[in-house]
């Protein structure tokens, strides 16, 4: 089971604000739930996944180039 952080946390593995976690999520980019509260939990393996196609999508155009 992966961990669940907050979207701050997310934000800033990431490199971006927390608006930004708020569309991935809205978008399904990284997967998360919200607490009977209301608040916004994310799943850290989706946003490792995210950034692990960031460094991929990277290496391919660098490779390309």
């Amino acid at each position: 089971m992966s961990e669940i952080i907050t979207p701050g946390e997310a934000a800033k593995i990431l490199g971006v604000s927390t608006d930004t976690v708020g569309r991935y999520l809205d978008l399904g980019i990284i997967e998360g739930h919200r607490t009977p509260g209301g608040q916004r939990r994310v799943n850290r393996d989706s946003v490792e996944s995210v950034i692990r196609t960031r460094v991929s999508s990277t290496v391919t155009i660098i490779e390309a180039g």
